[in-house]
C-alpha cells in the first residue's frame, strides 16, 4: 500500500482526476473535515474541564504521587492497580514539574487518543473507498462516548488504542516497506515490540508480523534472518517485561476482584451467559449506554458488523492468500484471542474499556456490515446507512451537550 496517499481521503481515480469533484463530493469532504474538527474539539474540551480525578484514577495517582523512579519497576502499584510500568513511570515524570495538575496527568492520554484517531483516519482510507463511508467512519468516533472519554483520563486505554492502530497501519504496508524501505522496515520490526511496555494488549498484535514473515518464508529463505531477529526482539521484550512489571501484579487478588469478567466453565449455562455478555460488550458499548432506547437503536447496526466480522473473514482469507493484514480479516482473530485468554482467565473479556482497542475495528466493521445490504437489496442499503447517520449526528450532539457543559466523566449520563 503507498505511503504516499493523501492522509485523510483515497487518491482520484483516473476519471475524477480530470473532472471537477461534483458539489455532493465537495459537501462530503467538508463534512468529513468537520466531523475530524468535531472529534478533536470535544476531546481537547473534555481535557481542559480538569474534572476531579474519579475512583480509578485517583488509586493510580496514589502510586504516581508516591513511587520514586525505581519503585516502578519493584514495587507494586498501590491500591491493587495494574497498569504498563513504563509509561505510568513516563506519565509521572511527565507531568511532576507541573506539580501534578490535572492536565499534566491525563496529557498523555490525550495525545495517544489523537494519534490513534488520525492514523485510524490513514487505515480507514485504505478500505473505505467512498467519502460517504468514510465520513460515517469519522462520525463513528464523535459519536463513542468511550473515545471522547478516554482521551482525558489517566489509565493507559488510549494507549491501547494507539499501540494496535500501529501494528494494523504497519500489517497494510509491511510488503511494502519491506521492498522499498527496508532498513525502515527492520527499524519497525525492531521497535514497534517496544509497546509491550506501554499496552498490555499488544500481545494481541505482535504475533501477526512474525505469522507474515513464516508465510513469506515458505518462498523465500532469506526470510529466515528476518524471523530471528523479530523472535529475539519479541522474546527480550518479553522476559525484560515479565521481570519489571507483569510479576508484580498481584494475580490472585485480581482474580478475585475480576472472576465475574472472564468465560466462565463452571456450568454451561454459565458458560454461554458470560460469553454472550462478553460479545455484546465487545460490540454493543461503543456509543452510548443511556438512554436504553439510544442504545438498543445502535444494536442493529452494530449487529451488521458481527455479521461481517465472520463473513468478511471467510471472503477474504483466500483472497488474501492467508494473509491477515486488512481490516477483512485482523478482527475476528483478535476476537478470538480475547475469547481464548478470556477462557483461561489472563485478560478480561466482558469490561468494554479493556478492549477499547478492539472499539474502532467494530467501527469498520459496522460500516461494512451495512454496506454489504447492497447485495441484498438495492434499496434497503441507503435507507439503512442514512439512518445510521442521523444516528451518530444524533448521538454527537447529545455527547457535545455533555462536554461542553463540562458534566463529562466516568460516571456521566450517557455512559
Amino acid at each position: 500500500m503507498p505511503l504516499n496517499q493523501n492522509f485523510f481521503t483515497n487518491p482520484p481515480t483516473p476519471s475524477s482526476a480530470t473532472n471537477k469533484p461534483s458539489t455532493a463530493d465537495r459537501f462530503l469532504s467538508i463534512g468529513i473535515v468537520c466531523g475530524i474538527l468535531w472529534y478533536l474539539v470535544m476531546c481537547v474540551v473534555h481535557l481542559l474541564s480538569s474534572r476531579p480525578l474519579w475512583n480509578d484514577e485517583s488509586c493510580v495517582f496514589q502510586s504516581v504521587r508516591a513511587f520514586h523512579s525505581a519503585d516502578f519497576f519493584k514495587e507494586p502499584l498501590q491500591a491493587l492497580q495494574v497498569f504498563p510500568r513504563v509509561y505510568l513511570f513516563l506519565i509521572q515524570k511527565f507531568s511532576q514539574p507541573f506539580s501534578f495538575d490535572l492536565i499534566s496527568l491525563r496529557a498523555p492520554s490525550f495525545v495517544c487518543m489523537v494519534l490513534a484517531f488520525c492514523l485510524w483516519l490513514r487505515i480507514a482510507s485504505y478500505e473505505l473507498k467512498s467519502k460517504l463511508s468514510y465520513l460515517t467512519f469519522v462520525l463513528c468516533w464523535s459519536a463513542s462516548v468511550p473515545l471522547i472519554y478516554y482521551s482525558a483520563e489517566l489509565k493507559q486505554y488510549s494507549m491501547d488504542v494507539l499501540s494496535g492502530a500501529c501494528f494494523i497501519w504497519f500489517l497494510y504496508n509491511q510488503e511494502y516497506l519491506e521492498k522499498n524501505h527496508r532498513q525502515r522496515y527492520i527499524l519497525l520490526l525492531i521497535l514497534l515490540p517496544l509497546f509491550i511496555f506501554f499496552s498490555y494488549p499488544t500481545y494481541f498484535f505482535v504475533l501477526f508480523p512474525l505469522y507474515h514473515l513464516i508465510l513469506a518464508c515458505r518462498k523465500d529463505k532469506t526470510k529466515i534472518a528476518l524471523i530471528v531477529l523479530y523472535t529475539s526482539v519479541l522474546a527480550i521484550y518479553g522476559i525484560l517485561s515479565y521481570l519489571f512489571d507483569m510479576r508484580l501484579r498481584p494475580e490472585a487478588i485480581l482474580l478475585r476482584e475480576w472472576h465475574d469478567y472472564f468465560i466462565s466453565f463452571q456450568s454451561v449455562p454459565e458458560f454461554f451467559k458470560t460469553l454472550g455478555e462478553g460479545t455484546l460488550n465487545l460490540f454493543t458499548r461503543w456509543f452510548v449506554e443511556r438512554p436504553k432506547v439510544v442504545k438498543k437503536f445502535g444494536l442493529f447496526f452494530v449487529m451488521l458488523g458481527v455479521l461481517r466480522m465472520f463473513g468478511g473473514f471467510f471472503v477474504h482469507i483466500k483472497k488474501d492468500r492467508f494473509q491477515l493484514k486488512t481490516l477483512h480479516t485482523i478482527p475476528l482473530i483478535i476476537f478470538l484471542e480475547l475469547l481464548f485468554m478470556g477462557a483461561v482467565q489472563k485478560y478480561p473479556f466482558t469490561v468494554p474499556r479493556t478492549s477499547l482497542f478492539f472499539c474502532p475495528l467494530v467501527l469498520f466493521l459496522t460500516i461494512q456490515g451495512i454496506y454489504a445490504l447492497k447485495r441484498i437489496h438495492r434499496t434497503l442499503y441507503p435507507i439503512v446507512h442514512a439512518a445510521f447517520l442521523y444516528f451518530l449526528v444524533f448521538v454527537s450532539i447529545g455527547i457535545s451537550f455533555y462536554v461542553l457543559a463540562k458534566t463529562f466523566g466516568a460516571q456521566t449520563a450517557l455512559w
